[in-house]
């Protein structure tokens, strides 16, 4: 028989503040400067500006290179949108463009942006600059960076711009290799297949892209995933010649390239994405945001950068009986990282833990959030008792730690009047009975340290 206990409490995770403020965050385009991209598509100067994806540019028009779409579907998600331009500099080395000037990151509050989109920048970034930008993620900030040779005045303009920060974390982007890239789940092109990024897409189209190379070893600090491969050719960032505009050599893809790369750095993430194609308004060049599942790419992708909360606990309850239940919803889907190990379970008097073959767990994993369910057998004496996850233990599918601990105290009072000790162990050994297949777990190192001291960790 099972019935509702009052007594239990639960002590959720304490959410951080939101970078960008609970209610808004807000994701920061970087735009090129005026007349600085385009060298592949454009011959005059209003054109050129039209080709560094102006999050304010709607047009439907056959192609057209506006991002307004992305913008008005993220507006739609939650987040607020804003976009700043690198300022213009001198005259470039090609006729008719010019240089863009760096945007003083290092200035600016960046805890305020959930997430920065490096978008069309093309401009030559310090280190001093880069290094505030690397501060900003690896303490909880999001960075992405959206890859193209029409941001730029030459083949290598707008990647270089790129590498200065991508460099910190691991990450070679290559040059545009100027044909259209489908990629299909069917074609095995989604390596990590089941991650939420994926979640919904099963066809993702650019035009003209660059891929990114990743590191043999990942850097200290840094988790770094190939989400999906890299098709057909690349050009590598490797152009010397200004005859042909610093265009790199061309070679075959190979299991380093990588069309979409995601890192975990710290407390933070940066996503790299192969073209901008991908994100412009209907009927735009090549591909855009209305064709295969790339709305449905862009905002999981997206949502995932911006996404700088760790995960917490949105409700708790038991209920007795034979076996009895304990129950934990997360706000996040916690992706597989919460396992039988990490909960602890100790009497609340004695600090004695609840034998391993009297308790077993049920986890699911969900878009929506992650359920735990705790099922103590029946074979367990009444008494006062928690439940505790500790710090660090878990994390969300972007890869936030829970910082803080959950603990939920509960009380198994006995059977009521009139159920016997039988009729709950048979209970007990029914539910057993159907979570045979589970394999009992080893003692942990928690328990082999420290026996039946608890850690509290605040």
């Amino acid at each position: 028989m099972w019935r509702s206990v009052s007594s239990a409490q639960c002590e959720p995770l304490e959410s951080r503040v939101l970078l960008a403020g609970a209610e808004s965050p807000v994701i920061l385009f970087v735009r090129g400067a005026t007349r600085s991209g385009g060298f592949l598509e454009a011959t005059e100067a209003a054109a050129r500006d039209l080709e560094l994806a102006d999050i304010n540019n709607s047009s439907t028009a056959n192609l057209n290179t506006g991002w307004a779409t992305l913008a008005g579907a993220l507006r739609d998600q939650g987040f607020g949108v804003e976009q700043f331009i690198e300022a213009k500099g001198v005259a470039g080395p090609w006729s008719g463009f010019y240089q863009g000037k760096p945007i003083r990151f290092d200035t600016l509050d960046l805890t305020q942006y959930a997430a920065i989109v490096f978008g069309s920048n093309n401009a030559h970034y310090p280190t001093y600059v880069v290094d505030a930008v690397e501060s900003y993620v690896r303490n909880g900030g999001g960075a992405m960076f959206i890859a193209d040779a029409n941001f730029g005045s030459d083949w290598a303009d707008a990647s270089a711009s790129d590498q200065s920060f991508l460099g910190r974390f691991g990450l070679t982007v290559n040059q545009d290799n100027a044909v259209v890239t489908t990629l299909r789940r069917s074609a095995g092109d989604f390596i990590v297949a089941d991650h939420p990024v994926l979640a919904d897409v099963n066809t993702i189209e650019g035009e003209g892209v660059s891929t990114f190379i990743v590191p043999r070893l990942n850097p200290p600090g840094t988790t770094i995933t190939r989400l999906v491969a890299a098709r057909g050719q690349t050009r590598d960032l490797d152009g010397f010649d200004a005859a042909t505009r610093f265009q790199g050599t061309l070679r075959p893809v190979n299991d380093r390239d990588a069309s979409v790369v995601l890192v975990n750095a710290g407390a933070g993430r940066v996503a790299a994405f192969f073209d901008r194609n991908t994100f412009f308004n209907a009927n735009g060049r090549g591909t855009d945001i209305t064709k295969h599942d790339n709305q449905q790419f862009a905002l999981n992708l997206f949502e995932w950068v911006a996404d700088n909360i760790p995960p917490a606990v949105t409700s708790g309850t038991f209920a007795e009986g034979a076996p009895s239940e304990l129950r934990l919803t997360f706000n996040d889907n916690l992706y597989g990282s919460l396992t039988r190990d990490d909960v602890f379970l100790r009497n609340g008097i004695t600090g004695d833990a609840i034998p391993n073959a009297r308790w077993y767990t049920h986890i699911t994993d969900s878009p929506d959030g992650t359920v735990l369910s705790v099922f103590v057998k029946g074979a367990q004496p009444p008494g006062q008792y928690w439940m505790q996850i500790n710090p660090f233990r878990i994390s969300d599918d972007s890869g936030n730690p829970n910082r803080q601990r959950v603990r939920f105290n509960f009380t198994i009072a006995g059977p009521e009047p009139g159920v016997t000790a039988a009729t709950a162990r048979v209970g007990a050994l029914s539910v057993a009975a159907a979570a045979s297949n589970d394999e009992p777990s080893r003692p942990r190192l928690f328990d082999e340290l420290f026996g039946a001291e608890p850690i509290v960790i605040s």
